[in-house]
């Protein structure tokens, strides 16, 4: 396995539910975040404490959701990973099974940057929005 992708998998392991305080320290302080406009729980692009201020307590307050990843695709600084968010929401309990893609780039060891691809409109309908 490549160095860099085993980052963007250690990553994955540390989104588990109650051992997410690893998450931090795999991402670069600069980390860039880049979402679809339609993602009900925020979209667009978010960097450095933008991340773990502004999108990700919007995204864990509304899913009790963790990534099942299926496939990963390294080249370079790029690492690929396709799978599934899976869960529920966390305000009625309505079952969350969205595809997604990410595209990450792993720059000097750390996650640098991630552009996320997934259905959007599901996602919005799942969470009644």
């Amino acid at each position: 396995m490549k160095e860099n992708e085993k980052r963007v998998r250690d990553f994955y392991e540390a989104t588990v539910p109650g051992h997410r305080e690893r998450v931090t320290s795999l991402q670069s302080s600069h980390v860039v975040y880049e979402l679809p406009e339609g993602m009900p729980t925020g979209g667009g692009r978010f960097e450095g404490v933008a991340v773990r201020e502004g999108f990700l307590p919007e995204f864990y307050g509304a899913l009790d959701a963790r990534f099942v990843t299926e496939e990963f695709i390294t080249e370079g600084e790029q690492v690929v990973v396709i799978g599934r968010l899976v869960g529920k929401t966390r305000e009625g309990g309505a079952s969350v099974n969205v595809p997604f893609v990410h595209v990450w780039t792993v720059h000097r060891d750390v996650l640098s940057r991630v552009r996320v691809f997934t259905d959007t409109a599901l996602l919005a309908k799942t969470l009644g929005r």
